[in-house]
């Protein structure tokens, strides 16, 4: 079959469409392909600062934390997150806002045209894109998520300024490992010799440690070098010489004592009222974002179960409040559900269970047998919230949470 190659003048789908198409597998392993495109097209001579975020969990709201300090003293800062929500436009920030299309077709063009005959899996495309956009564009730090694990996915052919593993827990097991010893080996071949790496889990797995060790990163450990405690009205943030209190933020208070710690370290932390005020105003979409007052509803993007505990932590405030929860669950087929609906099922008092689309999609058949309690299926989540929200008691909250896409379906029924 002749693939149609798009042009400069192309829309962004037909570009998406092509390098979704373009290579035959969704998911390549290795760093040979990625290295011999960023070298041919040159996209990695650049003079930007690269911080490399790693982890299970807590990815996206160290970036937005990083990015949103950084902003505030004046640094140029690109942003590369996957997976996106709504738009493709979401995995790319320049100064914390979108680009147009035609950045992305740009970038693609380019790549597409110096490739050769190296193909790139979409996420490869995604990456590569990306790092050129912030070349072109001439930022001071770039905040780059890893997608998948660390020593061989596409972002770690750069040189980074700094590493970061923000939480290691079981997900993507196929291509990690089964136990937490081997998801940190990988996700740890993102350090560097004599460069700083930040670990801001609370139970680090030693072979973490042990490669760091290995290779004389300059590693700066949660609950050994840095830590954060709750009070009732926010948390204590301690490493060095810093000892400060901050009110509690709308993202996981490890994640901002870890990106607070790696600043400090690399010297860019500022005054701490600057703090204060970045906090104040963070968000994430998809993460535990409030969709409705009346009746209140939540979507979150949890679908493992390390992010399904700090899911927990939040229906039970809601408990406190005098909410019962109710939970609208829709999955991926490849992700550990019954540890994740194991992880919440003790706050939940009402269950209901949507189908998602697509080859990788859970049926909420499936979802319904893993359950404690009875509980109504819905085809999609437009139906089920079509037939919940109508009929939903002012005391219940409702959480919608599974999977990126459980979320972004559940915010687009929102929209309109």
């Amino acid at each position: 079959m002749t693939v149609h190659t798009p042009s400069q003048s192309s829309s962004l789908d037909d570009w998406l469409c092509y390098i979704e198409g373009v290579h035959p597998s969704t998911i390549e392993m290795g760093l040979e392909r990625v290295k011999r495109v960023a070298e041919q097209t040159q996209i990695l001579n650049t003079s930007s600062k690269i911080i490399l975020i790693g982890g299970t969990n807590g990815k996206g709201t160290t970036a937005r934390c990083l990015e949103s300090i950084l902003l505030a003293q004046g640094y140029r800062v690109g942003t590369y997150a996957s997976p996106h929500l709504i738009h493709y436009n979401e995995r790319v920030r320049i100064n914390g806002k979108a680009l147009s299309d035609q950045d992305h077709i740009d970038a693609f063009y380019m790549l597409d045209t110096g490739r050769g005959d190296t193909q790139l899996t979409f996420f490869e495309y995604g990456t590569l894109g990306a790092l050129a956009i912030f070349k072109r564009y001439n930022v001071d730090f770039i905040l780059l998520e890893v997608g998948l694990g660390g020593r061989f996915d596409a972002t770690n052919i750069v040189t980074p300024y700094a590493s970061v593993i923000t939480t290691i827990d079981l997900d993507h097991k196929e291509y990690l490992g089964d136990t937490r010893e081997l998801v940190g080996y990988d996700k740890a071949g993102i350090f560097r010799p004599n460069t700083v790496a930040i670990v801001g889990d609370l139970d680090i797995p030693h072979t973490v440690t042990d490669y760091g060790q290995a290779i004389n990163a300059d590693m700066v450990l949660a609950n050994r070098d840095f830590n954060h405690s709750v009070t009732l009205e926010g948390f204590k943030w301690q490493y060095q010489n810093y000892h400060y209190e901050f009110a509690t933020p709308t993202i996981p208070i490890q994640n901002v004592s870890t990106a607070l710690t790696l600043l400090a370290k690399l010297a860019l932390l500022p005054a701490q009222e600057v703090i204060t005020s970045c906090l104040a105003s963070l968000t994430v979409e998809g993460r535990f974002q409030c969709l409705s007052d009346t009746p209140k509803v939540y979507t979150d993007v949890a679908h493992n179960p390390e992010s399904a505990r700090y899911l927990r932590q939040k229906m039970i405030q809601l408990k406190s409040q005098g909410f019962k929860i109710h939970v609208l669950i829709a999955m991926l087929a490849d992700k550990d559900k019954a540890s994740v609906i194991n992880e919440v099922s003790g706050v939940v008092d009402i269950w209901s269970c949507a189908s998602l689309q697509g080859p990788r999609a859970e049926q909420a058949e499936n979802l319904r047998a893993l359950l404690p309690l009875q509980a109504t299926c819905y085809s999609d989540i437009s139906s089920a919230l079509d037939n919940i929200v109508p009929m939903q008691p002012s005391d219940t909250a409702l959480i919608i949470f599974g999977s990126f896409v459980t979320v972004a379906q559940a915010i687009e029924y929102w929209q309109k």
